[in-house]
């Protein structure tokens, strides 16, 4: 075993709960990780109401590499389908190396009722493999609420695992990760959106986060974000022509490094 497999084995062991199944794709994590009250396809990976905003069927597909390490990556794909005023959505995403890898999929359901309010719930299959050592699987739940105060604001409100939900082997002893989230967003004008959230998990500290999203041009969006625990900065750019959609953002962490990240939309 290679001597960087070794040590990612050694972190996943010391850490009771992990966030690499949390992919929220580039927009929301280019503006700080401040999906609680902004509407993305990527938000089925976030505060699920905000895919409540989509006019037609879109598919997404995410790539990820952390700290450019050419083994250890995510890839994601989503899909929503409108249907007047219900979203129904699905996700799948797998995370790792070779000799270790998550996979999650999940089946979403949101509801847009009036123009204001927007409830939303996701079911997830969890599953960890780790190579000669064993797999485990389990079950989540995830509920979102999104409500628009007016054209300007927006509040957003979501849990993941609220109940706590564990994996069903002692194979390989994990918890699924619970965390909530709640934030707002404020449309300054028809070209800058300001974001702000704040995220728990369950028997950690609090973090904040802070993003922008300014309009450049009528096909290119500009993005940046801070997070505070730990403080991480994000950069990342939008391009969307007609129906194509290419979202880029790299995260930066202090003691890590840099992680780019790139998604690919297209609505039918």
């Amino acid at each position: 075993m290679k001597k960087q497999t070794l040590i990612f084995l050694m972190l996943f062991f010391n850490i009771t709960n992990i966030y690499a199944q949390n992919v929220s794709g580039p927009k929301l994590t280019a503006m700080g990780n401040t999906g609680a009250a902004v509407n993305d396809i990527w938000s089925i990976e976030a505060n699920i109401a905000g895919i409540t905003n989509l006019s037609s069927p879109t598919i997404a597909l995410n790539y990820i590499n952390y700290h450019f390490n050419n083994e250890i990556s995510t890839q994601a794909l989503v899909f929503i389908l409108p249907l007047n005023k219900n979203y129904l959505g699905l996700s799948i995403q797998r995370y790792g190396i070779t000799e270790y890898n998550e996979i999650k999929a999940g089946f979403a359901f949101a509801k847009k009722f009036g123009t204001n309010l927007s409830i939303a719930i996701k079911g997830n299959y969890h599953q960890i493999k780790i190579n000669n050592y064993g797999t485990t699987t389990g079950f989540s739940a995830d509920v979102g609420v999104m409500y628009n105060l007016n054209k300007q604001l927006t509040f957003g409100l979501y849990i993941n695992n609220p109940a706590h939900q564990k994996y069903t082997t002692n194979t390989v002893k994990n918890n699924i990760p619970s965390t909530i989230s709640m934030g707002a967003s404020y449309h300054a004008s028809n070209k800058i959106l300001i974001a702000a959230s704040i995220n728990k998990q369950f028997d950690n500290k609090f973090d904040v986060g802070f993003g922008i999203d300014y309009k450049l041009l009528e096909i290119i969006s500009l993005r940046g974000g801070l997070t505070m625990k730990p403080f991480k900065q994000y950069v990342g750019i939008g391009l969307n022509h007609k129906k194509f959609n290419v979202d880029l953002a790299i995260e930066n962490d202090p003691n890590l490094g840099y992680s780019p990240q790139i998604a690919l939309a297209y609505a039918f």
